[in-house]
């Protein structure tokens, strides 16, 4: 048989490896897995949930923010810095804003829990010291849900926050923080299930006969007027109907 040549073979490793990242280099699929399908959103940037996503009894455990990715290379140290100011905030920040959007919905902790959500930094672009060079802050970062028995992934998260410095990036990190817990508020309520309503009973039917016998009875006894009478046995035909 003939051989076939090593780089052949080695190929679709290669191809994959290389395989272009998207948001302009800013957002590696392979973190997450081949699960998600990131799709745009009005609050938290790019995000995927498990189809059928049910977190009802379950309590998430915030984890140490891995170390920066840095997907686009290393950056200038003003980038650096940025990063070094709102590493401090990242993991507290977060836990404070899940709590206000959950609202009690999932308890939070960061020692236990079986729902584990992992985030790291994958790019960032701190403020120009010139003046004549002013910009926008931005920090990109990725945030993942999992379950910490299986390890599956439950939910994924990529989003860009920007602003004319640090603390207005931190400032949209609060917010964003607090929208996922509402997100994720909304995993955990019971699924609305219609109650079926009690089947009322059958009314009873209604006895002529002995209606007419009551009223007759009443006659003989002089407690009804003929004209009584006949008006109670009208009624009480119209009843049986």
């Amino acid at each position: 048989m003939r051989a076939v040549p090593f780089l052949l073979l080695a190929a679709p490793t290669v191809l994959a490896a290389q395989a272009p990242l998207l948001d302009e280099g800013r957002l590696d699929p392979a973190w997450f897995g081949p699960s998600a399908s990131l799709q745009p959103s009005k609050a938290l940037g790019l995000q995927w949930l498990k189809p059928g996503l049910n977190l009802g009894g379950r309590t998430i455990q915030v984890r140490p923010w891995e170390a920066p990715a840095w997907l686009l290379g290393k950056r200038a140290t003003k980038d650096q810095l940025l990063v070094g100011r709102l590493e401090r905030t990242l993991l507290p920040g977060l836990e404070a804003g899940l709590r206000r959007g959950l609202k009690g919905a999932l308890p939070v902790s960061r020692s236990e829990g079986d729902v584990l959500l992992i985030g790291r930094i994958v790019d960032a672009v701190g403020e120009a010291e010139d003046a004549l060079f002013s910009g926008t802050a931005s920090l990109t970062f990725d945030l993942k849900l999992v379950d910490g028995d299986t390890g599956d992934l439950l939910a994924a998260f990529h989003d860009t926050l920007q602003g004319l410095n640090a603390d207005l990036v931190s400032s949209q990190y609060a917010r964003w923080c607090e929208q996922l817990g509402r997100l994720i508020a909304t995993t955990a309520a019971p699924s609305a299930t219609p109650v079926a309503k009690p089947m009322q009973p059958a009314p009873p039917v209604f006895d002529l006969e002995g209606a007419l016998r009551r009223i007759e009875g009443l006659r003989r006894d002089g407690l009804l007027s003929e004209e009584e009478c006949q008006a109670l046995r009208k009624k009480a035909a119209g009843k049986a109907k």
